[in-house]
C-alpha cells in the first residue's frame, strides 16, 4: 500500500498530463492494488451485510480523471483513490460503504 501512497503523493505534487503519461505504469500498479483491496473489502463486507452482492471491483473503484469543463481548479487528476460498495456499485442511489485513500 505504501507505493499507492507514494504514488498519490508524488501525483499530488506533479498533476501534470505529461508526468501522468510518464508514470502511468506505477498508475497502472496502485490502481491494480486498489482494484484488489476493494474485491476483499467487498467479500468482507458481505459477509455481514446480504445486501451487497459479489461486485466486480471495477463497478466500485471511481475513475482517476477530473472533469474540469466547469471548474476553476484545472488539475487534471484526482490525488485519490475511492471505492463506493453498494448494492449496485459505485452509481448507485442505494447506501454503501466508501473507501478514500489519500496521503
Amino acid at each position: 500500500m505504501e507505493k499507492v501512497l507514494q504514488f498519490l503523493r508524488d501525483l499530488t505534487e506533479n498533476n501534470t498530463r505529461d508526468w501522468f503519461e510518464a508514470n502511468r505504469d506505477r498508475y497502472t500498479e496502485s490502481r491494480d492494488k486498489m482494484l484488489f483491496v476493494t474485491e476483499v473489502l467487498i467479500n468482507e463486507i458481505r459477509k455481514f451485510d446480504p445486501e451487497i452482492p459479489a461486485l466486480n471491483p471495477k463497478d466500485c473503484l471511481f475513475r482517476i480523471f477530473r472533469d474540469v469543463r466547469f471548474s476553476a481548479d484545472k488539475r487534471p487528476y484526482k490525488t485519490n483513490f475511492g471505492s463506493f460498495i453498494s448494492a449496485r456499485g459505485r452509481k448507485s442511489d442505494y447506501p454503501g460503504y466508501y473507501l478514500h485513500v489519500e496521503p
